[in-house]
């Protein structure tokens, strides 16, 4: 039986990511659920230190998934979006991160100098995986279509951006784990400790690190029992 270490919405935060990779067992399968980057300093590192694991460990045993501000980063990269949105949800901290001081006035430039520079880091995360299962476990950064009994017709945008879908019953036999959610949004308390819908079928594990919170660690088997759960302040 397989057994997978679990942590989401990293968000730059360098040095609890580091403190909870302490407790991962690398027998044990790794999954990250994506939003590595943006808010707090030290995306680049994140992004390095992820990338590092899958070169020592494999892309089947460390499993990176894309969140929404991956997302956000390759459509800012693109020029897809409203630079401003980009910048002021994390993205002035991921730049500082990736290039230290930069021009904001001159937008151009810094995609160019991104580019020049990271041009594996930005493949990295442009290729991130939607969604991630084994077993019993549909494992995704923000959620899929629960509407649907058949979670492969959820739309490609909603495995990363979705809300709110722990409300409807999970009727597609798995156990979802996700992130983006921060788990003080759906505890009744506020609490940042990872989070269990009653009949077990919804666990979400978003401590809200970048915002005072906590980086949460969710040891599960494949057959979706709970194991661990480890806590970084």
């Amino acid at each position: 039986m397989t057994n997978l270490f679990i942590v989401s919405d990293i968000h730059g935060m360098y040095p609890q990511f580091e403190q909870m990779l302490k407790h991962w067992e690398n027998s044990d399968k790794l999954v990250i659920l994506g939003d590595l980057i943006d808010r707090g300093a030290y995306s680049r590192q994140v992004v390095q230190k992820a990338m590092e694991l899958q070169a020592e460990y494999g892309t089947e045993h460390v499993i990176v998934l894309k969140g929404n501000h991956e997302d956000m980063f390759g459509y800012f990269l693109d020029g897809l979006m409203d630079p401003e949105l980009f910048l002021k949800h994390g993205g002035r901290q991921c730049l500082q991160s990736f290039l230290g001081e930069y021009d904001e006035t001159n937008l151009a430039a810094v995609r160019a100098a991104l580019v020049e520079q990271f041009s594996d880091e930005i493949a990295f995360m442009r290729n991130a995986r939607q969604y991630y299962t084994i077993g019993r476990l549909l494992i995704t950064h923000a959620g899929f279509d629960s509407e649907h009994t058949d979670w492969f017709q959820t739309k490609r945008e909603n495995f990363l951006w979705t809300r709110k879908h722990y409300l409807k019953p999970n009727v597609t036999g798995l156990v979802n784990v996700f992130g983006h959610t921060p788990v003080r949004d759906i505890h009744e308390d506020g609490r940042d400790d990872i989070w269990m819908s009653k009949c077990g079928t919804y666990i979400g594990i978003d401590g809200g690190c970048a915002y005072g919170g906590q980086l949460n660690g969710l040891v599960i088997s494949e057959d979706g029992k709970v194991q661990k759960e480890y806590v970084v302040k």
